[in-house]
């Protein structure tokens, strides 16, 4: 509804002109009324209506006088003037103001209805006009700026033109998992935040609801601030990536790239406010072994250890040319690894049935690395206390019972010292204290009476028994057999009753 004043110093007058109007089938409404030209011009001022009706003659200022005082001061609405005076000086000022009608008393319930409504619809096509010029230089403007993040040389030129300023960071917000009614709405809400800052240029850079904002002259700790507020203003549902900060026009497309590549992998970096180049592993982290970390802290029911050990594993995922889809392949590596190397040490279940293939293909939903190594850490965690936690008491009970478990793979005590956190030349000194024997000792003496089980039992080679029990030197294992036993493997296995 469009609103209109009153103003006329006869309270007959100002009544009958409500009462005679059809205003809601115009789509007006009488939102006040005032009784004098000054009281008239505060109302104007403060009310802000769109049509004023006003008198012509009134105590204090005029009609006229009203009216150029109120357009001096800003007003831009449209005014109809009654007046009882046919004298051409009155409609002459009349026009030179802008006033939009100058309607005689004894006032014409029609001609003063239809000069509101015209008035009406004039503002309506003004607005409407207004709003297309406002689309199309707000277009323009994004095709300028969308220009500049690609690296368009004319766009780059104009920029240039337009700014002679220091410092630009581009940035990306993206709704976080949202429909595409709230990607809508979340863009709207950007643009209101920083709404009247004219350093500040917000587009959309694709019909996915991914907009680019670009800060001029900005420091880049106060971009860090500013993007940190959105975030929480908008409660966490923006995924928001910073470029770097760069001086010429021509180095805005670099920015933007940085903070393009940390979208596009927004699977690896999504959980922090605001991710930037520094969340990004330059140099990258080529230590490997991740699973075989992560199944011994299980075996020993290290817990905490698992949780640090996926950190650590997630970090070597933020290395620079990484990418989203790498990123989840190794999660599910990793887990699969895990379960395989469990098949050696858990006698009593099948590792597919804690760890299953379900859970497996579940993981190809989660949306962020952050999830996904929470997920993982949960269920390494529950299977661990449900496979191990019982069994292990002391330190070296937990130290035995990991030799036990793991005696067919290359074990050495400066291992089980990192596994363990002990001091090497120390934990040597509290096995032999603990068992009786040096670790070496410990360790032979089990493979061996595993191989000696193998021998008398299954029908397999002597070469095939001594990389079962952890020995890959077959001489090396002739000796320590011969020196164990008195006789050599292939003897103890014919005794036995199997041939060579």
């Amino acid at each position: 509804m469009l609103k209109v004043l009153l103003v006329d110093d006869e309270p007959n007058v100002r009544q009958g002109v409500k009462m005679m109007i059809p205003w809601v089938e115009i789509g007006c409404e009488v939102i006040g009324e005032a009784d004098d030209g000054d009281d008239g011009l505060t109302k104007i001022m403060t009310l802000s209506p769109d049509i004023v009706v006003a008198d012509i003659k009134m105590p204090g200022k005029s009609g006229i006088e009203m009216t150029q005082a109120a357009k001096a001061m800003g007003f831009k609405g449209k005014v109809i003037i009654l007046s009882g005076y046919s004298d051409f000086a009155y409609a002459k000022d009349a026009i030179a103001l802008g006033v939009e009608n100058f309607i005689l008393k004894p006032v014409d319930e029609d001609e003063l209805t239809e000069a509101i409504r015209a008035a009406g619809e004039k503002i309506v096509r003004e607005q409407e006009k207004k709003v297309r010029q406002d689309i199309g230089k707000e277009y323009l403007g994004e095709q300028l700026i969308k220009g500049v993040f690609f690296g368009n040389e004319s766009s780059v030129a104009q920029f240039e033109e337009r700014y002679r300023e220091p410092g630009f960071i581009a940035c990306i917000a993206a709704a976080v998992r949202s429909d595409p009614d709230e990607k809508a709405e979340i863009y709207r809400l950007v643009k209101a935040f920083y709404e009247g800052d004219g350093q500040v240029h917000i587009i959309s850079i694709d019909i996915s609801g991914v907009l680019g904002i670009l800060f001029r002259s900005k420091e880049k700790t106060d971009v860090m601030e500013s993007l940190t507020r959105l975030y929480k203003a908008l409660e966490g549902k923006l995924f928001l990536t910073m470029g770097d900060y760069v001086a010429p026009v021509s180095e805005i497309r670099r920015s933007f790239a940085t903070a393009e590549y940390l979208y596009r992998n927004r699977f690896i970096y999504e959980g922090e406010p605001v991710v930037t180049s520094a969340d990004i592993n330059r140099r990258g982290d080529t230590e490997t072994g991740y699973a075989s970390k992560l199944c011994a802290f299980m075996e020993i029911n290290d817990t905490d250890k698992v949780g640090l050990t996926l950190d650590e594993f997630a970090a070597s995922l933020r290395v620079m040319g990484n990418t989203s889809e790498k990123a989840r392949v190794a999660c599910i590596t990793l887990v699969l690894d895990v379960r395989a190397g469990l098949v050696r040490t858990i006698a009593d279940k099948k590792p597919e049935t804690l760890i299953s293939d379900g859970f497996i293909s579940g993981l190809e939903d989660v949306e962020s690395l952050r999830d996904m190594t929470a997920v993982i850490k949960e269920k390494l965690v529950s299977v661990s206390n449900e496979c191990f936690a019982k069994t292990t008491k002391s330190n070296m009970e937990r130290v035995v019972q990991y030799i036990r478990q793991n005696y067919n793979q290359e074990l050495r005590l400066e291992m089980l010292a990192q596994i363990f956190d002990y001091n090497s030349a120390y934990l040597g000194k509290v096995f032999r204290q603990y068992t009786g024997e040096n670790f070496n000792n410990y360790l032979d003496n089990i493979r061996i009476t595993e191989a000696k089980r193998l021998l008398s039992e299954e029908d397999y080679k002597v070469y095939e028994v001594a990389e079962m029990v952890g020995y890959s030197n077959i001489n090396y294992f002739h000796n320590k057999f011969k020196k164990s036993v008195g006789i050599s493997p292939l003897s103890f296995k014919k005794q036995h009753g199997h041939d060579e």
